[in-house]
């Protein structure tokens, strides 16, 4: 009403300003509707009005009320105007909760309203039940939960995700161990390696000699895998060794230095230089030079021709 009565004071102050009597007073919403065409308010020559003026055709928001006049000349005055605001409506009062008639149950996909599975319902809901998972496959789920009212509405489904494993198989029954065999580094292929003479079992525990024959120095690795009674191969395990002599030497002159290089031997971390003015001569341990992981750099030597020998601690008596 405040806002209203500020408009009318603005008709005032053109008054005075203005020629004659009035003889019509009109407002308008947001939109000029054109002279003469907006809503009619009661005038006279001195303008006091109070009056109620209805929203109820606006939608909330802001909006803006003009308010003009004219005199008995029929002549306009400029509209007057001021702004003002319709908030939204108040949200009715929530109906109550009525009784819940039916609570159901579904996986995945929806079958209809009516069309799950049904659990007991009552007001207040309080369900702690065991739900069957059977029919489901292994894999990712999901479980829906809705509920229908006394009136017969039904409301959003609440849902959730799980999870099925894969069951393990049952176990089979062992086959026998019919044969074993072992090779070195590089698989010979199926049935070729050195057979190793076992009665049948379905458990083995055995020892028996390597005949590993003329190998490199270095490391290896030896395999062995066993096939059962119905001719399958099962997949070969393994296991490192070394013979305790380094192997693949190579020698580089690095600036000025001596640089001897060699393959790492598994589980040996000790090693030891010999060297000798001729290979035939007696080799004597050379300090000289420092140790790195499986290399050694050394001074170059004051003779113009040496050889070397490197061992690990592993042959050392």
């Amino acid at each position: 009403m405040k806002s209203l009565l500020t408009c009318i004071a603005f008709v005032i102050l053109i008054q005075v300003v203005m020629a004659g009597t009035v003889d019509r007073l009109e407002y308008f919403f947001d939109a000029d509707p054109g002279w003469g065409n907006g809503t009619l308010i009661y005038s006279r020559n001195l303008v006091d009005i109070e009056q109620l003026i209805s929203s109820s055709s606006l939608s909330p928001g802001f909006h803006r009320i003009y308010v003009r006049a004219r005199n008995g000349s029929g002549q306009w005055g400029m509209p007057q105007s001021t702004s003002f605001y319709i908030p939204l409506p108040t949200p009715p009062a929530q109906a109550p909760y009525g009784n819940v008639a039916r609570i159901e149950y579904f996986f995945d996909a929806d079958p209809g309203p009516g069309n799950g599975t049904q659990i007991f319902g009552r007001v207040p809901v309080d369900v702690n039940q065991l739900i069957s998972t059977a029919s489901l496959s292994p894999g990712f789920h999901r479980l829906y939960v809705r509920a229908k009212n006394s009136a017969g509405k039904w409301a959003m489904p609440q849902s959730t995700s799980f999870y099925i494993p894969i069951l393990a198989s049952p176990a089979l029954p062992y086959k026998q161990i019919t044969r074993l065999e072992y090779w070195l580094d590089s698989d010979p292929g199926f049935g070729n390696g050195t057979q190793i003479s076992v009665a049948p079992s379905t458990n083995l525990n055995i020892s028996f000699p390597l005949t590993l024959g003329q190998i490199e120095h270095g490391n290896h690795k030896l395999y062995i895998r066993a096939r059962n009674s119905d001719g399958v191969w099962g997949m070969p395990a393994s296991a490192l060794f070394s013979d305790g002599v380094p192997a693949h030497l190579t020698i580089n002159f690095v600036d000025g230095s001596l640089f001897i290089t060699w393959e790492d031997l598994y589980t040996i971390d000790s090693y030891l230089v010999y060297s000798a003015p001729d290979p035939d001569a007696p080799y004597v341990l050379d300090t000289s030079g420092a140790f790195g992981p499986n290399d050694w750099t050394a001074p170059l030597p004051a003779d113009p021709k040496r050889f070397y020998r490197v061992t690990s601690t592993y042959m050392e008596p």
